[in-house]
C-alpha cells in the first residue's frame, strides 16, 4: 500500500521539517509519559488490592455458609438440649456432622418436649431432614466440579489472654532475667486445619524465636524441649551474646601464643582478657597440654580466659547441650565445643514438613502428609497462633500463659484458665479485627462456648461452614452452585450463603476497591485523551506543510479516503509507538519497582508506603488489564485525534491544494 510509505516519510524526523518532528518527538515524549504512569499505577494498586483479597479470603475464607435464625429455632437443633444421648448439650456443626443419629430424641426415655419446640422438618420418606449432613455431601460434590475446593466448620469464641514475659537482659556474664506480663482481651478461632492457604499465612520461626526456647528450656530444665530442639532447629551460626566471653581452654589451640592482658587482685592474676584482634601487647598467653602460661609461667586452672570484642561461630554438628564450632582469635584457628552459656544463635534452620508425623513433633506449627497443618501442644500446654503484631511488640514462640473466661456456676461465676504457650505467628492481612484473633485447637472453643461465658458470640456469628477455593474468580459461580444443590435438598431456609464481596466486615472494603478501579480507568482515558490532543496539533501543522504533495496526489488519482488514511494512521502509529515504549518503561520500572520506592522514602525522610496496608514489597508484576487499557486506549485515542487532521486534508482539492503552493 503507497500509503505506508507516506506514513514512514512523514513520520521520519528531518531537519527541513524542524518544526514538525519537535511537536511529534513533544507527543511521543506526553504520551510516553502518560501510558507510563496510567499503566505503573494500575498495575501496583491492582497488586496492591490482589494481594489484600487474598489475604482477606486465606484466613477468612471467600465463602462462608452461616446458620439462618430458621435452624436455630429448628427442631433438628434444639432437640439436643433434651436428649440424653446428646448430653443435654447443643451440638456444633462440626458435632452435628460427625454424630451417626441425627435425631437423638427418644420419647420413650427422655422428657417430653416443651411447646416452644415446634415440628420436626421431615423429607418425604418421613425422616427427619439433616441440614448439616446434606450440607456437608453438597459441599464433597462441589469438590468434583471445583478442583481444590476444601471446607471445614469454624467455631468462634472469646477469652482474655495473659502471657507471662520471661526475657533475659543481654549484656554481662550473669545477664538478670526480666518478667512483665501482658494481657488481651481477644477472639478465639478455631484452627483451620483444612485450608489450603493457612501455609502462606504462618510465620516462620526466626532466630530469636529458638534463641528464646532455648533459654526458657535451659532455665526450666526442660529435658523434652531441649531434644525437640535438637531434632528440629539445625543451628548454624553463633555468636557471643556480650563484648565478654568466657573461653573454655580447650578451645585454644596448643603453642599458639595469643595476645592477653592479666588484672590481678590482692597480688594474685584473678582472669585474663584476650581481645579478638590481634593487639601489640608485651605478654603472650599459650596452651600447653590442659595448662594455660603466661609470660611462660604456669597459670591455676580456675583462672578465667575471657575474649573481649564480638566474635563469632559456624557451627559444624550438634546436640542437646553442646555445639561443634569453628572460629577464629586475633586470626587464630579455633576449633572445638561448647555450650550455649554466653553465646546466641544468628542463623538456623528450622524443620516445618515432613512427610509422615514424626515421633518428637516440633514447638512450632508443621506440615505432615503433604499440606495438612498441625497446632502442637506440650503435656501441660496448649499451642496457639498469634497475630504478627505481638511479634513485632516483643512475644516470642515459647512464652506461656493462659486464657481466661468466666463460666458460671453455683456460687457465682468462676474463672477457668486454660495454659497455653505461643506456638507461632500468622499474618492476620489488612482487617482490624484480624489482630485480636487467636488461632486455637477446636476443643477450646467448643469448651468456652459451651460454658455460656460472657465472651461468647452470637450463634450465628459462632460457628459457620468456611469454603476455600483458588480461584477467586469463581466465588460466583461456587456460591450458585452450592445454593442450587441446597435447593435441591430442601434446606435453602437454614443457610446463609455468603461470598467475601458480602461479609459485613469487608463489604464497603470491597465497594470502595471496585469504586476506585473505575475511577482510575476514567481518570487514565482523561489524561490519555488530553495527550493525545498534541496529535491534532502535530497533524494539523503537517497537513499544511503537504498541501502540494496532497494536490499532486489527488491530482495523480488518489481517493479521498486514501488521503484521509495516510494521516488517521498517522496518528494512531505515533499512539503505538508511544504506547510501547510506555509499556516497556512500565515494565522496567516494576522490576525495579523497590529501589523506586526507597528513592521516594529517603526523599520524604519516612516510610513511602505502610508495610501494614502494603506488605513488604509493591507488586512487581505487569497487571493484564493495565496492559489491554495502554494497548486498546492509546492507539483508539491517538487514532481519534487524527481523524480532524485527516478529514481536513482529505477533503482538499487538488486545485486548492495546488494553489495555496
Amino acid at each position: 500500500m503507497f500509503e505506508l510509505s507516506f506514513i514512514k516519510k512523514y513520520l521520519t524526523p528531518r531537519r527541513a521539517q524542524l518544526s514538525v518532528s519537535l511537536i511529534a518527538l513533544l507527543s511521543v515524549f506526553v504520551i510516553t509519559l502518560i501510558v507510563w504512569l496510567v499503566v505503573v499505577f494500575l498495575s501496583v494498586t491492582e497488586g496492591i488490592e490482589r494481594n489484600w483479597i487474598q489475604k482477606l479470603t486465606a484466613l477468612n475464607a471467600p465463602l462462608r455458609l452461616q446458620p439462618t435464625s430458621e435452624y436455630f429455632s429448628s427442631y433438628y437443633y434444639n432437640v439436643d438440649r433434651y436428649s440424653a444421648s446428646s448430653h443435654y448439650i447443643s451440638k456444633t456443626l462440626g458435632q452435628k456432622a460427625r454424630t451417626l443419629l441425627s435425631d437423638p430424641y427418644d420419647p420413650e426415655f427422655d422428657e417430653s418436649l416443651p411447646p416452644s419446640v415446634i415440628s420436626a422438618d421431615r423429607n418425604a420418606q418421613g425422616k427427619l431432614r439433616d441440614p448439616v449432613k446434606e450440607t456437608v455431601t453438597a459441599l464433597q460434590e462441589l469438590e468434583e466440579g471445583f478442583p481444590g475446593l476444601a471446607f471445614q466448620d469454624i467455631e468462634m469464641s472469646g477469652a482474655l489472654l495473659r502471657l507471662n514475659l520471661v526475657r533475659q537482659e543481654n549484656g554481662g556474664l550473669n545477664p538478670a532475667e526480666v518478667q512483665s506480663q501482658l494481657t488481651s482481651v481477644s477472639y478465639l478461632t478455631s484452627f483451620p486445619e483444612k485450608n489450603p492457604f493457612l501455609c502462606e499465612l504462618l510465620l516462620p520461626p526466626t532466630e530469636e524465636d529458638l534463641n528464646h526456647l532455648l533459654f526458657l528450656a535451659n532455665r526450666n530444665q526442660d529435658e523434652k524441649k531441649k531434644e525437640a530442639l535438637a531434632t528440629h532447629a539445625h543451628i548454624e551460626k553463633l555468636k557471643t551474646r556480650s563484648d565478654l566471653w568466657r573461653i573454655p581452654i580447650d578451645l585454644l589451640p596448643e603453642k599458639i601464643p595469643f595476645a592477653a592482658q592479666a588484672y590481678e587482685h590482692k597480688g594474685q592474676i584473678s582472669h585474663l582478657l584476650l581481645p579478638t584482634e590481634a593487639k601489640d601487647f608485651n605478654a603472650t598467653v599459650e596452651r600447653r597440654g590442659d595448662c594455660l602460661y603466661y609470660k611462660d609461667m604456669p597459670l591455676d586452672k580456675e583462672i578465667p580466659v575471657f575474649s573481649h570484642g564480638e566474635m563469632e561461630f559456624s557451627v559444624q554438628a550438634s546436640d542437646e547441650t553442646s555445639f561443634l564450632i569453628d572460629a577464629k582469635l586475633q586470626n587464630h584457628p579455633l576449633s572445638g565445643k561448647v555450650t550455649l552459656e554466653g553465646l546466641q544463635v544468628t542463623k538456623a534452620s528450622f524443620e516445618t514438613k515432613f512427610e509422615k508425623p514424626p515421633s518428637k513433633a516440633p514447638l512450632w506449627p508443621f506440615f505432615s502428609k503433604g499440606n495438612n497443618p498441625v497446632l502442637p501442644h506440650t503435656e501441660k500446654e496448649t499451642g496457639i497462633l498469634i497475630a504478627k503484631n505481638f511479634r513485632e511488640n516483643g512475644v516470642r514462640i515459647g512464652d506461656t500463659g493462659y486464657l481466661a473466661y468466666s463460666s458460671p456456676s453455683i456460687s457465682g461465676a468462676k474463672e477457668i484458665q486454660i495454659p497455653i504457650y505461643i506456638a507461632g505467628f500468622y499474618d492476620p492481612g489488612i482487617m482490624a479485627v484480624g489482630n485480636k484473633c487467636i488461632l486455637v485447637p477446636p476443643h477450646v472453643t467448643q469448651e468456652v462456648n459451651a460454658s455460656e461465658s460472657a465472651f461468647t458470640l452470637e450463634k450465628s456469628e459462632s460457628n459457620q461452614f468456611y469454603v476455600w477455593f483458588p480461584n477467586l474468580s469463581e466465588v460466583q459461580k461456587v456460591k450458585e452452585a452450592l445454593l442450587q444443590k441446597l435447593q435441591q435438598r430442601g434446606i435453602e431456609k437454614y443457610w446463609k450463603v455468603e461470598t467475601y464481596q458480602e461479609y459485613e466486615f469487608a463489604k464497603d472494603l470491597m465497594q470502595q476497591f471496585q469504586s476506585d478501579k473505575y475511577l482510575f480507568t476514567m481518570i487514565g482515558i482523561l489524561i490519555l485523551l488530553v495527550a493525545c490532543t498534541n496529535i491534532i496539533s502535530l497533524l494539523v501543522l503537517l497537513v499544511s506543510d503537504k498541501k502540494k504533495e496532497i494536490g499532486i496526489l489527488r491530482a495523480m488519482g488518489a481517493k479521498r479516503r486514501s488521503i484521509a488514511f495516510i494521516f488517521a494512521l498517522s496518528g494512531a502509529s505515533l499512539g503505538l509507538f508511544s504506547c510501547l515504549l510506555g509499556v516497556f518503561l512500565a515494565f522496567i520500572t516494576l522490576k525495579n519497582i523497590d529501589h523506586v520506592v526507597g528513592l521516594l522514602s529517603m526523599i520524604q525522610g519516612h516510610e513511602a508506603f505502610n508495610a501494614q496496608f502494603f506488605g513488604t514489597s509493591l507488586p512487581h508484576e505487569i497487571s493484564p488489564r493495565a496492559l489491554w487499557f495502554a494497548a486498546i486506549a492509546t492507539p483508539l485515542l491517538a487514532l481519534i485525534a487524527g481523524l480532524f487532521p485527516a478529514i481536513k486534508a482529505a477533503r482538499l482539492s487538488p486545485c486548492e491544494a495546488l494553489r495555496s503552493e
